[in-house]
Formats: structure tokens, sequence, C-alpha cells
């Protein structure tokens, strides 16, 4: 039998690297990118039933702290009722409070979470992912206040929120108008966001990339996006800074947050990649 060589264009297999390339995570999720070589990595270690007491570290995970109410856990799954809800994961510091590893620059934050009941309603209610966070948001470190927000509103809006400094140094949501996938977070039902916040052209600005698995079946979709290039301005000046401030440095912090809602959580964690060229 004759043997047929079959060529294919350059540009038909670029397009289709991504998906050869992509791997699984240690919980059988899809990564979007792959961990850069030596980069860190954090998986919610949930198996061993426990409770976190609020603003206390993990004694089964120094790095993760929990910031207010009980956080449960057990089975591989964490619930919490609802509050100011704050789940971070921090950089390790040494005796003298100085960071001795990489700090979360470039990241692909991935969790599976089930909205609960409601205890109190905000006009700005959402599931956050955050990124580029200093390890306190209050008023007497406003400077260490700054995120990029990835957020599933529960008005039905998906994009993003910048914060340069606590708490007028809010921006407004973005892109805009910001896209609505569905009328609302449904209740009872899990739902995977993954956000990917990378420097972008020459580490001069920042891409913003929320995805959603509204099925629970490791099938993504690219939801909002977008580049903070310059002009997105926080409501108010502080801290010194340009109120558009681009955040392209690492910072010791990311985190889930939501606000006055239970929440249950499985499958969370984060990674380090690689920067957009």
């Amino acid at each position: 039998m004759k043997k047929i060589l079959i060529i294919l264009p350059l540009s038909w297999l670029l397009a289709f690297l991504p998906a050869f390339a992509a791997g699984l995570d240690g919980f059988g999720v899809t990564e979007l990118c792959p961990t850069i070589k030596g980069g860190r990595e954090w998986f919610a270690s949930w198996q061993q039933p426990r409770v976190v007491p609020a603003y206390e570290m993990d004694t089964a995970d120094p790095r993760f702290y929990n910031e207010e109410g009980d956080l449960r856990i057990r089975e591989g799954t964490a619930s919490i009722h609802g509050g100011m809800t704050r789940l971070v994961m921090l950089t390790p510091t040494n005796q003298a409070g100085k960071y001795i590893g990489p700090l979360w620059t470039n990241v692909e934050m991935t969790v599976y979470v089930r909205r609960g009941k409601t205890t109190r309603t905000l006009d700005y209610q959402a599931l956050y992912l955050s990124a580029r966070s200093g390890t306190r948001h209050n008023d007497s470190v406003p400077c260490e206040g700054t995120s990029y927000h990835a957020t599933a509103r529960f008005d039905g809006q998906c994009g993003f929120k910048k914060e340069i400094w606590h708490t007028g140094g809010y921006t407004e949501l973005r892109p805009d108008p910001a896209p609505k996938p569905w009328p609302t977070v449904p209740e009872g039902k899990w739902l995977g966001m993954k956000f990917l916040c990378r420097n972008c052209d020459a580490n001069a600005h920042v891409r913003l990339q929320l995805y959603l698995d509204t099925e629970e079946s490791n099938q993504w979709k690219l939801v909002s996006e977008f580049t903070d290039a310059g002009g997105w301005r926080g409501e108010k000046p502080g801290c010194d800074q340009p109120q558009d401030t681009i955040i392209t440095e690492g910072r010791p912090a990311v985190y889930f947050r939501t606000d006055y809602v239970a929440v249950e959580l499985k499958k969370f964690s984060v990674r380090e990649v690689s920067p957009l060229p």
C-alpha cells in the first residue's frame, strides 16, 4: 500500500497547539496555561476534616489564611456561612517578616464554587477571584489594598475591577458594557471559575481573562477579557500613585472573595504561569 504524506499548514498547527499542550492539574482540571518551570503552585488540601477559625492560618497548610467566619473542611470541600469571606493564599516569610519566595505575579487561579443563601443584599454582590493583592485590605495600611478582581456578579455581569488602594482606589467594572451571559449566578449549582492574570506587551500592561465551567464538565468558556493598558482610573487619588496605575509587579497574596452569601468550594488552586509577549 502506498503511504500518503499529509503536510499541514503551520498556521493550522499553531491554532491547535494549546489543546495539545494543555494538561490536567492535581485535581484533574484542565490547565489553560502550564505552570512555568520551577513555578509556584498551591492546591487546596481539604481532605482532612477540620475547622479554620476566623483570622487564623490553617494549621494543615501554613500558606492558607481565613479572614472571617469558621471555615469547615471535609472530604475535599470547604464551606462557610455568609459573611465577608476572604480565603487567602500568602507568600511565606521568615522570622524577620521578609518574603522567602517569589511573589504571585502571572497566575492561573481555579475554583469550583456553589452559591448558597444570601444573608444581606448588596448591589455589587459577586463571586471573585483576586490577584496581585497585598496581605491586608484595611484603613490602617491603605496602600497594601491592591488587587485585580475577576468577578461573576449576581446581576449577571462578568468582568473585572481594579483596586489601586483601599478603599478609594476602586475602578469601575470593565469591559464596559460587561458581558452578561446569564441573569444571575445560580444557587445550589457548582460553577467553575478560572482567572488568568498575566503581564503583556513586554510587561507594560496586564491581560485579564475570566473563564467559566457552568456545567461542571471541565469545559471552559471565555466569558470576559480586558487589557489594562492605562486610563482605567480609580475613584480617588491615593498612595502617591497615578489614578490609573497598572499593577504589573508581583504581590504577596491572591484570594477568593464573596460578601454575605454562604458558599461551598472545592478544587481550589493557584499556579504561576508565563506572561504574554
